[in-house]
């Protein structure tokens, strides 16, 4: 059976950056491959600091499983903790840089690993169950974006 994608590896001392080129004739790899080789290009370090009232908490960013935001007070839901700050949801989905990390209200992001379980709601929304046993609502909105990233 052949292979549809081609790969090839050339290192050159003399370039300075590196470039990576996608030709393709598919849209959806493409996108796909151009998220992922992002993920390698973004900040090597896996740290994020917190400012709390009570200082700055370092925290690893894979361990983020959902944030929300409610009274200019950003609350931060970790595998270990649960954090509150002033930053912005912008900010800190700026700060996470991944495509796992996606909108799921206009107040909130989760982190799709930590998804156990998704249910219909009766408003059309969804009802997500993290791996805490937290359960958080998923806007009807924000519905395409979540099936696209769990690829259903």
């Amino acid at each position: 059976m052949e292979s549809n994608v081609r790969v090839s590896l050339k290192i050159d001392a003399i370039h300075s950056v590196t470039e990576v080129n996608i030709n393709t004739s598919d849209r959806k790899i493409g996108e796909n491959l151009l998220d992922y080789i992002n993920k390698f290009s973004s900040s090597t370090t896996n740290k994020l600091g917190i400012k709390t009232p009570e200082g700055t908490v370092m925290i690893n960013k894979s361990d983020i499983m959902f944030a929300e935001i409610f009274d200019k007070e950003l609350t931060l839901t970790t595998t270990k903790q649960e954090l509150t700050t002033r930053m912005t949801l912008s900010t800190l989905q700026q700060k996470l840089g991944s495509s796992l990390i996606i909108q799921i209200s206009k107040a909130s992001i989760i982190n799709v690993h930590f998804i156990q379980k998704v249910n219909p709601s009766f408003s059309g929304n969804l009802i997500a169950t993290l791996a805490n046993g937290k359960k958080v609502s998923i806007s009807r909105r924000y519905v395409k974006n979540l099936n696209k990233v769990l690829d259903i």
